[in-house]
């Protein structure tokens, strides 16, 4: 297996993580986290190989709304085997939106995190810590940006008039404003 990442490491405590984020329109980004803007996805490198912990962004969980389910299709069949590029490796369900997560290049799905399937509102709660989807590890780089490219860039996406998944023009919304965190 050959895999290239260049994807900085995790290394901080939550607090310490926190501190550690840009935050536009009150959604969180950790600036140690690398980013598909497109999907709405983030990634941290968890082993020196490759292997990437993934999950789905803050704002991409503030677009979707309250995720009501995860499920891992055929996950008994595929834990640990090689997926190829675009194939669904997990399915999210809010109330506006079914949505699955897959990704660019061919790798391994290497776990998935089943506390989910009885707590899908972590994904809402907690993005980037017990709402993490898949561990994989990718074959080849997956050319997310990071940094204060990704801030930037993220910056632009969120800075003008949000389309909803339903198509209503609406100002941002985020969990955190509306007392989801105290659930």
């Amino acid at each position: 297996m050959t895999n290239a990442q260049s994807i900085p490491t995790n290394t901080q405590t939550t607090e310490a993580a926190q501190d550690a984020s840009w935050v536009i329109k009150n959604c969180v980004i950790p600036r140690n986290l690398s980013y598909d803007i497109e999907r709405d996805l983030w990634c941290r490198n968890i082993r020196p190989d490759g292997l990437v912990q993934i999950g789905i962004t803050d704002i991409g969980q503030t677009a979707n709304g309250k995720i009501q389910s995860v499920t891992f299709p055929r996950i008994n069949e595929r834990l640990g085997k090689l997926i190829p590029a675009r194939k669904t490796v997990a399915i999210l369900e809010s109330a506006k939106w079914i949505g699955p997560i897959n990704f660019a290049v061919d790798g391994v799905l290497v776990a998935v995190n089943k506390d989910l399937l009885d707590h899908p509102l972590w994904i809402n709660l907690e993005p980037y810590q017990r709402g993490w989807i898949v561990d994989f590890l990718p074959m080849e780089p997956l050319n997310w940006v990071f940094g204060e490219t990704a801030r930037d860039a993220y910056r632009v996406r969120i800075g003008h008039t949000f389309q909803s998944v339903a198509g209503i023009n609406e100002d941002f919304w985020c969990v955190h404003c509306n007392d989801w965190d105290d659930l």
